[in-house]
């Protein structure tokens, strides 16, 4: 049946699930998130193993009653064929007896039709003294095998009858086990998966946390001005396609006392900025930055992309991009208006303070 190798199907898939396991998964900003998630995960895989286990004693039965259902239509088949026999030999030596009858009553047997009057049934009349009186020995010989034919008969029907109702007891019994267990696995299975993925995400939110983290400590015992080391920034990709001009002007002396946080980019209007790795942007505008993007990227550092002259298109805050991949034009909007057009580009480790994007960039010839 299509269910049981559905269900013979399930033990392998929850063994291939359970051993791809990671030791705990996925989805907070702190160490203790991170291990309640786990440990609620580890609750859902131990009422997965409970519900397996009634899963294979409930197969047990299933089995018990599949093994009894063969039987019973084995043994229903040959009663079906023993009661057709039986009702042949019935109807033959009914024959010979009505026959008996006729010869007796014609050859003179008033006394007969008083006993066919007070007889309940043909068998009563068939078996009565005054036929068997005036029966040969043959005859008698039939009317014996007669009665004991129709008892044998009548006991198959009823044995016939209690058979069946068995089957159909049996049948609803197997259709009630699978209906329970099949709710029963999946709902510990649902759980378990709904489990497992909020502990992935808790491990590998707190685990990116714990890389911004590094990435910010990293960044304060080197100094801003210089930079990240190789390493904390992988795969990484030029922002500006083709290349671009620039020089290392962190620091630089700004407007109302600031200085440069960022590393200025020149290229031609319209060029296209690219995703200098996976993450997620965030797309926004502000009086300084005019046109902005912001890549937080899944190696931990967060980049800010400023000056656009556009975006890319199908571009949108929460979309997820991958390193290479087009997301705006450089431009001169914002307090950049009127200037030669270029990206101002900045590096933010953990996405805490800005950190020099100069040493990247000329490390990864841009």
């Amino acid at each position: 049946m299509s269910f049981m190798r559905r269900f013979r199907a399930l033990t392998p898939g929850i063994a291939v699930l359970l051993l791809a396991l990671t030791p705990i998964t996925a989805g907070a900003q702190s160490k203790e998130e991170s291990d309640a998630a786990a440990a609620k995960r580890e609750e859902a895989y131990q009422q997965l193993i409970d519900a397996n286990k009634i899963l294979d004693e409930a197969l047990l039965r299933y089995q018990e009653i599949n093994s009894e259902l063969v039987d019973l239509n084995w043994r229903i088949e040959q009663l079906f064929n023993r009661v057709q026999d039986y009702e042949e030999d019935v109807k033959s030596l009914q024959g010979r007896a009505r026959n008996l009858v006729i010869e007796a009553y014609v050859s003179g047997g008033n006394d007969l039709v008083q006993v066919a009057l007070e007889a309940e049934s043909i068998q009563d009349v068939l078996t009565s003294q005054v036929l068997i009186e005036r029966a040969t020995e043959r005859d008698i010989a039939d009317l014996d095998r007669l009665d004991a034919v129709s008892r044998e008969m009548d006991r198959l029907k009823a044995d016939l009858e209690t058979d069946q109702a068995r089957v159909e007891e049996l049948q609803l019994e197997a259709l009630v086990v699978v209906q329970q267990l099949d709710f029963a696995q999946r709902t510990a299975a649902d759980a378990f998966r709904a489990a497992d993925a909020e502990a992935r995400r808790a491990y590998a939110a707190w685990q990116a946390e714990e890389k911004r983290r590094r990435l910010a400590e990293l960044a304060r015992k080197q100094g801003a001005a210089g930079g990240l080391p190789p390493g904390s920034t992988p795969e990484f990709v030029c922002p500006v396609e083709g290349g671009a001009s620039f020089i290392n002007d962190w620091g630089f002396p700004r407007s109302g006392g600031r200085t440069h946080k960022g590393t200025d980019m020149f290229a031609r209007k319209g060029t296209p900025l690219l995703a200098v790795g996976d993450g997620v942007v965030t797309l926004k505008t502000n009086t300084l930055g005019g046109t902005v993007i912001l890549l937080r990227a899944d190696h931990g550092v967060t980049y800010y992309y400023a000056h656009l002259d556009g975006y890319y298109s199908g571009m949108k805050t929460g979309k997820r991009v991958s390193a290479g991949q087009r997301i705006g034009y450089l431009g001169n909007s914002g307090n950049a208006l009127g200037t030669s057009p270029h990206l101002h580009f900045e590096m933010w480790p953990g996405g805490g303070s800005a950190v020099n994007p100069y040493p990247t960039l000329a490390r990864n010839d841009c």
